[in-house]
């Protein structure tokens, strides 16, 4: 693992990910595996309820551009689940990734009524099975206690396993870098996400 973890280096600080200073943060791109569930967070600077959240997505059906709100309070027919941890914290969760569910996702927040929403959006992208196999491997080897999410120290030692020479600030930098939604941690799409960057 080292020599993929050394490999991401100068690619990260080459291509910084996540958008600093604005509402929302967003990962760019989600990774998806077909038949199996996945989850889109995102991180807001502000607490929000689930009366001001909208989930929508345009995807490709027929060779044709469609556009769709999937999560609301308008919404009859939801598409996946929402919920909303810590306050600022919104996951939707598809329970299973179909053939004809990748495309673009945008979250709306309405602050407050009558007001312009704050949007973010990301690309749900199908995942090779194999691939993903590879990374959740390496996610896996440096998630040292399975909580599904890779803390500041573990990242950090695992590059510093991989880097030994590494300076303290680079290793901040690239946590930070790799954390798309701003919450502290990295989960396995962020992660996947930092490795695809980096051309694995």
């Amino acid at each position: 693992m080292g020599g993929l973890l050394s490999k991401i280096c100068p690619c990260i600080f080459a291509e910084g990910v996540g958008i600093i200073g604005r509402p929302i943060r967003l990962a760019k791109e989600t990774y998806a595996v077909p038949g199996q569930s996945v989850e889109i967070v995102a991180q807001c600077k502000y607490d929000v309820t689930e009366d001001q959240v909208e989930w929508s997505r345009v995807v490709i059906a027929k060779g044709k551009e469609k556009e769709e709100k999937i999560s609301g309070k308008d919404v009859k027919k939801k598409l996946g689940k929402v919920t909303i941890e810590e306050g600022n914290k919104i996951t939707l969760t598809l329970s299973k990734f179909g053939k004809n569910d990748g495309g673009k996702y945008t979250i709306s927040i309405t602050k407050e009524e009558g007001a312009d929403p704050d949007t973010a959006e990301t690309e749900v992208i199908a995942e090779d099975p194999k691939r993903d196999k590879k990374i959740r491997g390496m996610f896996n080897e440096i998630d040292k206690d399975k909580s599904g999410e890779i803390t500041n120290e573990e990242l950090g030692e695992a590059l510093k396993k991989a880097n030994p020479g590494m300076a303290d600030e680079d290793i901040d930098m690239m946590i930070k870098e790799s954390d798309e939604n701003g919450d502290g941690k990295v989960d396995y799409h962020e992660f996947s996400m930092f490795m695809k960057k980096a051309g694995l």
